[in-house]
């Protein structure tokens, strides 16, 4: 529920509490309200005690995170991908996460994976400890060159003054890897491609990878970007 209801009921509910006790006769040579009977006094209190309970649950619980379920995971995946691969649910999966296991023998490229997370904080997180971020060295994913020497860079989609998420690129043994995010819907999408010679079509895949959904949808900022800041 919206914040300011919830204040309200804890308020209304303190309000009630104190009529209950002022009418038990305690305090009254400061009042002029009159001693109430015993049961209108319950009344009150029972029902003070759970407007304020109810309403400090509702603080409690409103700023909790959505966790993500796997349908709307799936309904993100492009059709391409679903088209081509086989996709799964991860046996693991981060913290507060869903995650789908796409790969097949016949595709480039080999192996994907598509993450999900309640916010984009989490998400963030994620993606820059799984790439390593902080040691990547490059500013874009574009030549096997920039993979070799290990890079991050941010994208957009649509407005060039809105980022709509980051890549990081990097080599495992011989095979290609791209981690990157997508902020519009926190997600992380991580791609290997165990044949170097098959790079350039690893290239132009991940072009059409991008989740599912408006390309104008608002990305969310993350407090921690690439460089740091």
């Amino acid at each position: 529920m919206p914040l300011a209801v919830e204040i309200v009921l804890i308020v209304i509910g303190v309000l009630l509490l104190a009529t209950a006790l002022i009418g038990s006769g305690i305090s009254r040579r400061l009042m002029t309200i009159p001693k109430m009977h015993r049961v209108p006094r319950v009344a009150l209190a029972v029902l003070g005690v759970l407007l304020v309970a109810g309403g400090m649950w509702g603080l409690s619980t409103g700023t909790a995170k959505h966790a993500p379920t796997l349908a709307e995971l799936r309904a993100r995946v492009p059709s391409d991908v679903k088209q081509s691969m086989d996709c799964t649910e991860a046996t693991e999966a981060p913290k507060n996460a869903v995650e789908l296991d796409c790969g097949t023998q016949n595709a480039v490229p080999d192996h994907v994976w598509y993450i999900m997370f309640p916010d984009v904080n989490s998400m963030q997180h994620y993606w820059m400890t799984q790439a390593g971020t902080v040691n990547l060295q490059g500013t874009q994913c574009v030549s096997l060159s920039d993979y070799t020497k290990g890079s991050k860079t941010s994208y957009y989609l649509s407005d060039q003054a809105i980022t709509d998420g980051d890549d990081a690129c990097t080599m495992d043994g011989n095979s290609p890897v791209i981690v990157y995010t997508d902020r519009r819907y926190n997600i992380v999408v991580i791609a290997e491609e165990s044949d170097p010679q098959k790079f350039s079509e690893f290239n132009n895949w991940i072009a059409t990878s991008q989740p599912a959904g408006p390309r104008d949808a608002t990305p969310a900022t993350p407090s921690q970007t690439p460089d740091g800041s």
